[in-house]
Formats: structure tokens, C-alpha cells, sequence
């Protein structure tokens, strides 16, 4: 069984359009989305159409619970105050243009996926089980990965949330974060996970890149109003709550330049 893991689209349809290509090249049985369909980008509704239109089995993230429930705070933690302040901003506007039917369709959203893949228990979250906001760091100690899998009681864990793509295999099991389709994981671009899992062999996972066009999604921001940070985080590779995902210095020495214009 071959199974498609995409997460944390966050309102970027041209970074969906093209990890759904990525998608289509590995011909999954099935393709399960890990939350977070909204929230910092400018496409909000045409995401949740296009997830609903390809079937894609999805789970609700702590973004889609707080468009859904029309909360005032998504509960994620930000570098800086001002950062908050856009997001906010942000949230609101996403709230504001999305459809009542889609606002619906992401306060019913599961908060987890279970699956029985060759007799093996399968869990999907979108950060930890009973807790959206939080995840596991990629530098999470191999006895917390182990701790998760017994806990949860399942052989394979996949969960998103903090961008960051991970596959670790354990005694327990395998746990798996396929980073993010719009979240600033790669520069202008994006990760997905591939998880195969045969008859009587241990499962497998892989993380796959891809690039987008990053000239139409300025062209929706610019259409849409929305502050342009977080445009600048998926252009050049950082997460819009403010953490790095790139070490390239050229990139970060483009920020600072933007920071004083």
C-alpha cells in the first residue's frame, strides 16, 4: 500500500497545485492530508475546494479549528509580537472569505486518522494526539519518539505542524513529518511524504521536494490585502511563526534588506 502524507497547506494554492502534481507521480492508493488547509496565505477557500474536489482524506490543524470555530488565536507561538499582530490580522481576514459551507466543512474536520495498514496500527495528527498546536521537534530525543508510538499504541506515526520534514525509524515503529506543501519549509517550494508499506516488510517513508511558481502566489497577495511577511517566509524559505528553515545566508541577507525597506 502506497499512501501520500501533504500537510500544512496554509492557503497557498500554488504550492498545493504543485505538491498535487509531486502526488500524482507517485501514484498513491490513497493521499492523507495532516491539517492546517488555511491561515497565512491568500487562497483559503479555493484550498479547502480543491481538497474536497480530489478526495483527499484530511485531518483538522489547529488553523482549521480556529477558522472553523471562529476563535481569535490559532494558538501557535511566534518569534516576535508584531508577527502575532499580522497573523491576527491574517485570521481574521480568513475568516471573513471563506464560505459559510467551507467554514463548516473545517470545524467538522477528525482531530486524528486511523488506519490498519498489513495489520499495523497507523495513527495521523496533526501535532500530537489531544493537542494540534504542539509537535515534535526534529531534534526530539529518540526515547520521546518511542514514548509517542507506545503510548498512542501504533506502529507508525505521522504528524505535521512544525514544518519541519522528519523520518525517524525506531524499534517501536516509525514516525513521519512530511513538512510542509505552503508553510516556508524549502524557498519557494515545498515537502511531501511518500510511505510504502508491503506485505510482510517493514514500512518505508521518503520525503519528496518540489518548487512552485512563486510569481503567482504575489499575485494573490497583492489581490488579496493581506500583509506580505508571510509571502516573503515561503519565498524564501521561512516558517511564519519566524523560525529558519534554510541556512542559506543570501536568502537571510535578502530579509534583512526587506526588514529596512
Amino acid at each position: 500500500m502506497r499512501i501520500a502524507i501533504i500537510s500544512d497547506i496554509h492557503g497557498n494554492l500554488p504550492a498545493l497545485e504543485a505538491a498535487w502534481r509531486a502526488v500524482a507521480c507517485a501514484a498513491p492508493d490513497i493521499t492523507v492530508c495532516l491539517g492546517d488547509l488555511v491561515q497565512y496565505g491568500p487562497s483559503p477557500g479555493d484550498v479547502i475546494s480543491f481538497m474536497r474536489t480530489h478526495g483527499v482524506d484530511a485531518i483538522q490543524g489547529n488553523c482549521d479549528r480556529a477558522v472553523g470555530r471562529n476563535r481569535r488565536d490559532t494558538g501557535d507561538e511566534f518569534e516576535n509580537p508584531h508577527w502575532r499582530n499580522l497573523a491576527s490580522e491574517t485570521l481574521y481576514w480568513t475568516m471573513d472569505n471563506i464560505s459559510a459551507e467551507a467554514r463548516s466543512y473545517l470545524k467538522t474536520l477528525p482531530d486524528s486518522r486511523q488506519f490498519m495498514i498489513n495489520r499495523r496500527t497507523a495513527l495521523f495528527v496533526h501535532g500530537l494526539p489531544g493537542n494540534p498546536s504542539l509537535g515534535l521537534p526534529s531534534q526530539t530525543a529518540h526515547e520521546v519518539y518511542d514514548m509517542v508510538l507506545r503510548r498512542n499504541d501504533c506502529r507508525l506515526f505521522a504528524s505535521g505542524h512544525t514544518h519541519e520534514p522528519l523520518v525517524v525509524l525506531r524499534p517501536e515503529g516509525l514516525i513521519i513529518n512530511p513538512g510542509s506543501v505552503g508553510g516556508g519549509t524549502r524557498p519557494a517550494g515545498g515537502t511531501l511524504a511518500i510511505l510504502d508499506v508491503a506485505e510482510g516488510a517493514e514500512p518505508y517513508a521518503e520525503i519528496v521536494g518540489f518548487e512552485y511558481d512563486i510569481r503567482e502566489l504575489r499575485q494573490l497577495y497583492e489581490k488579496a490585502g493581506i500583509p506580505e511577511v508571510f509571502l516573503h517566509c515561503a519565498r524564501l524559505g521561512r516558517d511564519p511563526r519566524g523560525r529558519w528553515h534554510t541556512e542559506d545566508p543570501r536568502l537571510r541577507q535578502e530579509w534583512a534588506r526587506l526588514s529596512m525597506s
